[in-house]
């Protein structure tokens, strides 16, 4: 673990941050310059989304940031409440993945239903590089000390000298794996003559089934017996992703 990367005139430079700014920008930039043109060259790309690709990323970036950032402090509201300021710290490490997608969700369809962008094939065309990105921002969790695991006494168990001298879980890099092997599974959904939504509604299965799972080996509050409110939350993400697919089948079905 590695919280400072360096310091400038007294200025920390965090690597949770730098690392966050990297994984978003690889995210953009394949979008944009890798993934929209092998679609054009199958003209299987909106006009509309090759117009406005640069505003919906913008926006979809954005939008996760902040939603992640007021996931978080939602549920750890007692890390902020004596102090507020310290929500605009993001640098320090605090973001949350269902506060990021439900504000992904919410930003990209008011902007696809103003620009008449269709949300399905925009959801599918970004969840491959979504699940990339999310990997390499755990990354950052990890240089930075954060959403560690319980106690183990795994040979791969790490220390976390900022908590204490346990060896735990490395549940960032945990996340991480899960999060990249997601990778190609999109990837090969999205490009596959499938219906439009099915890519999306597995990123929802998939990491909603990671996310589940990961929180039985990370340090969190229960709170209802052993389950935490992102199981809970990861549980109803799981079952939207499922609904989508007999939704996506059924309509399927009835046009064929």
């Amino acid at each position: 673990m590695n919280p400072v990367l360096f310091i400038i005139n007294d200025y920390e430079v965090r690597s949770y941050l730098i690392i966050i700014l990297a994984a978003i920008l690889l995210a953009a930039l394949l979008i944009r310059y890798y993934e929209i043109p092998f679609l054009k060259a199958g003209r299987r790309c909106p006009g509309t989304i090759d117009r406005y690709n640069g505003e919906a990323l913008f926006i979809a970036l954005v939008s996760t940031v902040i939603g992640a950032r007021l996931g978080f402090v939602f549920t750890n509201w007692h890390l902020y409440g004596d102090d507020p300021l310290r929500i605009l710290a993001i640098w320090r490490g605090g973001l949350a993945f269902h506060g990021g997608l439900a504000a992904v969700l919410i930003a990209v369809s008011l902007h696809s239903l103003i620009r008449r962008i269709p949300i399905g094939r925009l959801m599918d065309l970004a969840v491959p590089y979504v699940s990339l990105a999310y990997a390499v921002g755990r990354v950052g969790c990890f240089f930075n000390g954060c959403c560690y695991g319980h106690i183990t006494e795994l040979s791969w168990a790490l220390v976390y000298p900022a908590v204490d001298d346990a060896a735990r879980h490395p549940t960032q890099l945990y996340s991480a794996a899960a999060a990249l092997s997601f990778f190609p599974v999109l990837l090969y959904i999205h490009r596959r003559n499938y219906p439009v939504g099915v890519a999306f509604a597995w990123f929802l299965i998939l990491f909603g089934s990671y996310r589940f799972a990961v929180e039985f080996f990370r340090v969190s509050e229960a709170l209802i017996s052993m389950i935490s409110l992102a199981q809970l939350i990861s549980l109803a993400v799981i079952a939207g992703g499922l609904v989508l697919l007999l939704i996506i089948n059924k309509k399927w079905r009835g046009e064929t």
